[in-house]
């Protein structure tokens, strides 16, 4: 997710340069990887030992993400997103959820925070200047808010999201488009683009 968040961001910034006129607003939704993750998460080592015997699956997407700023440098804890996911709703409703999903990132690849804990994503709130979010995370609450998220996890389509990263891209009128995975930024600038281009209004509209 990280990875794929850092593409899609270059991917932006590089419209912003060269195509000014395309907006693109971004919208996050709760996804949980793995529900049964200990609620204080689980040492690096000893969750990939434990599920897939071993991370060696992680080696590629490292070597990617070193070259594209994203190298996963100090990645110690899988954590158990929910208070994370918790706060990432809250988010949403200021206009920071990208902020906060930013922060989280790097806090748990780059700095080696472990994101499971309250207190370390109250910081993120602060940080990421959500209202009164230190105090949310801390008071509990939505967690009722996250159960129904999570149990209706699915694209506008219907389709059920059974994997993370999953993207949903609209444009205008047009039907959304979901797919799943780390696109390549060259990719988000062509499917970027074709959005724009998608919703523009028609001849004589």
């Amino acid at each position: 997710c990280w990875l794929a968040k850092v593409r899609l961001d270059n991917a932006i910034k590089h419209l912003a340069r060269t195509s000014p006129a395309i907006t693109v607003r971004l919208h996050y939704r709760p996804f949980m990887i793995d529900p049964h993750t200990k609620p204080d998460g689980e040492l690096y080592a000893d969750y990939h030992r434990r599920r897939w015997g071993g991370d060696g699956w992680t080696a590629p997407m490292k070597r990617m993400g070193r070259a594209e700023g994203a190298p996963y440098a100090n990645w110690k804890i899988w954590p158990n997103t929910h208070h994370a996911s918790r706060l990432l709703l809250e988010a949403g409703r200021h206009g920071l959820g990208d902020a906060v999903i930013g922060r989280l990132y790097r806090a748990c690849y780059e700095e080696g925070e472990n994101v499971s804990r309250k207190e370390v994503v109250a910081a993120v709130a602060r940080e990421a200047g959500v209202p009164n979010g230190d105090e949310y995370v801390l008071s509990g609450k939505g967690t009722d808010e996250l159960a129904a998220e999570l149990a209706n996890a699915a694209t506008s389509g219907g389709r059920r999201v059974r994997a993370a990263p999953t993207f949903e891209l609209r444009a205008g009128a047009s039907p959304a488009l979901a797919f799943s995975g780390a696109r390549e930024t060259d990719e988000w600038l062509s499917l970027l683009h074709e959005a724009a281009e998608a919703a523009k209004p028609s001849a004589g509209a």
